[in-house]
């Protein structure tokens, strides 16, 4: 059984189209490939035929092969200074364009042993290289990466004279060779001799500057010293001058800071002696004042300055402890080094204690002698006398040489400005003199820098560049064509190509759907279901089935064959068909297809029989009033029906048909109208709707095919909602897509799409009309063979006109016809509201009889 979709899959809006739909995920071409199979395989089956039918077309191609290595023993380097690679092996694609190039093509086309081929005797040199150039091939078989300086390649050539093959390959191998020897020579000859002008050029050049640039020292007032730099004497006895000065200065400082420190030591303190002791402690210039220092005299050490001779005299002996330190770790304490360096701290520690000793001793004496002398008032006096005198004849020498330094101070600054503007006029010689040293050093660089590649070319011309060498011989030329396999194949997957190509063309163009999302894409409905193909045969159990049931057309799956897959796919209709219900208060469904033969009447009947069974009261109307089919689905007499009751003879209940199926009546068409279109617009019909709304909960109607006739556009407008049967089948797109657009048109709300399954033997089906106003179809059976075939089992004659029950009172029914049927004029009007309004009375439907079921 195929997929069904779901009732309820699907919301649909007033005019039928689906506000929300399954996403399409359209068709792998492999299933368009496998739908497309015999078409591919003659295809293929052709372009292997071809592929045979060239192969022994082919004359037959030999090869001859050869190997050659190509060497460097210039090794790959880049010059830094132009950023060119040199040496090494040219790359597969360089070689393989040189090998097709003039150079190496010309010299085989006029090589004696190619020339004297038998098939060459009458071809031009021109018609030879052309004929290399289309068969040569040149193939490395080492990578680069691996090795730049060596590469092995292959050399081969297809023909079809196998001696020519041979000495082609021969003479492409001698002319690489010579070609690359003659460009050796060649390269070397011209860049040494570019090499070699240059060298001249450049050592004309070099004397012509060296000359000019002795001439310029002969005139120059600059000096040189013994490595050739360039002095200016002016410059230099500046530099003395300032550093003269920069002494001068410091000396300057040294009596600025003594001067004030002689004042402020004379205002701070009253006793002269006590200002001499200072300044001859703190002064830098002391001991240039004689008078001063008798002043202070030794006998006035501060006891301070022992102690830094003593740290110094311990500060000197701290290597020789660490150098004992580091022996005696080494060797031990009894080693005879560290023992003597022990000695000599021990003896330095004794000298410095015995001096220690005799400057206490002597201090002490001093300082007696000190005290004694204070006593005598005199002395003391004449001694600050003395002291005074001599701290101020120590600041006014100070004063005086710092006078003396200011005027050598300003006199040596005036020397200075002038040893510097005699400098700076000597700077612009300076800058030439330098530009004359740097255009020498680049000459000299360019000169070493040309005898380096020159001795590079002569290097080269001795090893020999890069060298050809065969490892392979040509020997004889094989056989390599035609090629069955390649034919074969290549011209087997041209068939495929064209035929995958001409597969998609016909898949592009197709007018037929290929999937239920494709339905969906196109025609924006749902699928309610999908019905597969049924046998017809009817399944009963022996005494199971009534009967009267048993009569029923075998069409009729959800009564024979309830449990098939036919019948379920039903059920999924009827499905759809409550929910509906539910959420749009629907009772009349129109059932209808595109075209005849699509199923509809069967669906019809089946979906009545399903609806049914579920305990619904049930209608089925037969409104395709050209060829009624529900009549014969239920094995029904078709003498009276709706026609009767457009006409008045009878009312609806009178003309309703019980079926053997519980809660399902019947309407038949009843008498074959002569004009069917006419009679469906007859207010009549909407009374009849009216009617069986209001005695039945489902009403379903089975009206023509659209796309035949137009009655079921006016159909549309009683019914609630509609619903399109089709199969697939040629056309079914287009076809689909116009009926679903003309029910739309007409405001019909369609619930979506039902498919039935179509058997491969079907095909497409043509139509006409015919002169009494029925449809035709090849294979469907409508038309007036079957026509003639309902009136005679139904005893009905053509004359049998439907013009409404009001027809006998012209004044009931406005714009009634007054001609005869079929003339101009008859049944031409419009349904007024009136009509459309009017309804019969409600009618108590019978109990169930079966009296109107034929034997």
């Amino acid at each position: 059984m195929l997929d069904q979709a779901s009732p309820h899959s699907a919301i649909q809006d007033a005019n039928g189209s689906a506000d929300l739909l399954p996403e399409h995920h359209g068709e792998s071409i492999l299933a368009v490939f496998w739908r497309f199979k015999p078409l591919i395989l003659v295809l293929v089956i052709i372009g292997t035929g071809v592929g045979y039918w060239r192969y022994h077309e082919k004359p037959t191609t030999y090869r001859a092969t050869s190997q050659l290595m190509f060497k460097s023993d210039t090794p790959i380097s880049l010059d830094s200074n132009t950023g060119i690679v040199r040496g090494g092996i040219p790359s597969g694609k360089l070689m393989q364009s040189l090998i097709t190039s003039d150079a190496i093509v010309g010299r085989v086309a006029s090589n004696p042993e190619v020339k004297s081929i038998p098939s060459l005797e009458s071809s031009t040199e021109k018609q030879i290289a052309a004929m290399v150039r289309s068969g040569i091939h040149f193939q490395t078989l080492t990578d680069q990466s691996d090795s730049r300086d060596r590469m092995i390649a292959a050399l081969n050539f297809d023909g079809r004279d196998p001696q020519l093959c041979v000495a082609t390959v021969n003479a492409v191998s001698q002319a690489i060779s010579q070609h690359f020897e003659r460009e050796r020579q060649s390269t070397i000859n011209e860049v040494g001799e570019l090499v070699r002008n240059a060298m001249d050029k450049l050592i004309r050049e070099q004397k012509d500057l060296e000359s000019e640039y002795l001439t310029f020292r002969d005139n120059a007032d600059l000096e040189w010293n013994v490595e050739g730099q360039a002095i200016n004497p002016y410059r230099e006895r500046q530099f003395q001058l300032q550093s003269y000065r920069t002494e001068l200065e410091h000396k300057k400082r040294e009596l600025n800071s003594d001067l004030r420190l002689a004042i402020n030591t004379r205002k701070l303190h009253r006793d002269p002696v006590l200002v001499a002791q200072i300044i001859g402690h703190l002064g830098s210039v002391v001991d240039e004042f004689e008078p001063l220092r008798q002043i202070v005299g030794p006998g006035n050490t501060a006891p301070d300055d022992l102690t830094l001779k003593k740290l110094e005299v311990e500060r000197a002996l701290i290597p020789l402890q660490i150098k004992r330190d580091q022996l005696e770790l080494a060797y031990g304490a009894s080693h005879p080094e560290v023992k003597s360096i022990a000695m000599q701290i021990e003896s330095s520690q004794n000298k410095l204690n015995e001096l220690n000793q005799q400057m206490s001793e002597r201090i002490a004496e001093l300082r007696a002698q000190s005290q004694r002398v204070d006593y005598d008032k005199a002395a003391r006096e004449a001694r600050d006398e003395r002291a005074r005198m001599a701290v101020d004849a120590y600041i006014r020498g100070l004063e005086a040489q710092l006078t003396v330094l200011a005027q050598d101070m300003s006199d040596i600054d005036l020397q200075i400005e002038k040893q510097k503007d005699e400098a700076d006029k000597l700077k612009i010689v300076e800058e030439r003199d330098a530009s004359f040293n740097r255009q020498i050093e680049t000459m000299r660089g360019l000169e070493t820098q040309l005898e380096q590649q020159l001795a590079a070319l002569n290097l080269a011309d001795v090893k020999g560049g890069i060298l050809v060498e065969p490892l392979l011989d040509t020997g004889q030329a094989y056989e390599t064509g035609p090629d069955l396999k390649k034919d074969l194949v290549l011209f087997g997957m041209l068939g495929l190509g064209l035929s995958g190509l001409l597969a998609m063309i016909f898949e592009s163009t197709a007018k037929m759907f290929r999937s239920a999302e494709e339905i969906q894409r196109e025609l924006r409905l749902p699928v309610l279901t999908h019905i597969p193909l049924d046998e017809g045969r009817i399944q009963q159990g022996k005494g199971l089935v009534d009967s009267e049931i048993a009569k029923l057309d075998p069409k009729l799956s959800v009564v024979h064959r309830p449990y098939s897959p036919a019948a379920e796919a039903v059920r999924g209709v009827r499905t759809a068909m409550l929910f509906d219900r539910r959420q749009y208060n629907s009772k009349v469904f129109q059932i209808t297809s595109p075209l005849p033969g699509d199923g509809k009447s069967t669906l019809a009947a089946n979906v009545g029989c399903s609806v049914a069974q579920s305990g619904k009261r049930t209608l089925l109307i037969d409104l395709d009033l050209r060829s009624p089919r529900l009549s014969l689905r239920f094995n029904l007499e078709a003498k009276t029906g709706l026609t009767n009751v457009l006409n008045g003879e009878l009312g609806p209940a009178e003309a309703v048909h019980q079926s053997p199926i519980e809660n399902l009546d019947i309407l038949p068409c009843g008498p074959l109208p002569a004009n069917p279109a006419e009679a469906l617009t007859l207010a009549e019909l909407a009374e009849v709707f009216q009617w069986a709304r209001d005695n039945y909960d489902f009403v379903i109607v089975d009206t023509p095919p659209l796309l035949m006739v137009s009655d079921p556009a006016v159909v549309t407008t009683y019914v609630d909602a509609a619903m399109l049967v089709m199969r697939i089948r040629r056309r079914c797109k287009p076809n689909a897509k116009e009926a679903i657009s003309m029910l739309r048109a007409a405001g019909a709300r369609v619930m979506g799409v039902v498919v039935n399954e179509i058997d491969d033997v079907s095909g497409g089906a043509s139509y006409k009309s015919s002169a009494s106003g029925s449809y035709q179809s090849i294979g469907y059976g409508y038309g007036d063979k079957y026509r003639r075939r309902y009136q005679q089992e139904a005893k009905t004659q053509d004359t049998y006109v439907v013009k409404g029950r009001h027809a006998s009172d012209p004044g009931a029914m406005p714009g009634a016809p007054t001609g005869p049927v079929g003339e101009p004029g008859a049944y031409e009007r419009e349904i007024t509201d009136s009509e459309i309004t009017d309804s019969f009375a409600p009618t108590v439907v019978p109990e169930r009889r079966r009296t109107n079921v034929r034997s």
